[in-house]
């Protein structure tokens, strides 16, 4: 069964914060990147931000549609998400990071089909809702970066 259009569109979106992310962060310097806002917030913190969502939602749909839980590592427990991030990673490193954990959630929701799509085989909530919250949130976040960066 063929995709519908709106699950397409929500995809092209999850594309498209990636390769604005590349186009419009990753070629500029790390100390404009680092450099704080009127309200204490740097590109990186909301990359950071961008970063750690994807993370969580990746792997929240790769427990929903497999069924396996991550372990759990105890409430509260400052604790890297996937292993591998670093608080000196760079804002290139940190995109990457979020890229990798984009490709991972877009690969999970194109091999769904419509009716997967539409009915999860776990009885809950259409994926929709999810996917179209994690693109607002996108949408958000670059909208603040864009902010912060300001005219070029």
């Amino acid at each position: 069964m063929s995709q519908t259009m709106s699950q397409q569109q929500l995809v092209d979106e999850l594309i498209a914060t990636y390769r604005e992310l590349n186009s419009k962060v990753r070629r500029l310097p790390e100390a404009r990147l680092t450099l704080k806002g009127a309200d204490g917030i740097s590109v990186r913190d909301v990359v950071i931000r961008l970063r750690d969502e994807e993370l969580r939602f990746s792997q929240a749909l790769k427990e929903r549609l497999t069924g396996v839980e991550m372990p759990d590592f105890g409430a509260g427990q400052e604790r890297p998400i996937v292993g591998t991030e670093s608080s000196t990673d760079s804002t290139s490193a940190i995109i990457a990071q979020f890229g990798t954990a984009r490709e991972s959630t877009l690969t999970l929701l194109r091999g769904l089909t419509e009716e997967e799509w539409i009915h999860p085989a776990d009885g809950g909530k259409p994926l929709e809702g999810p996917v179209r919250q994690l693109v607002e949130h996108d949408r958000r976040q670059m909208e603040r970066i864009i902010g912060l960066l300001g005219a070029p």
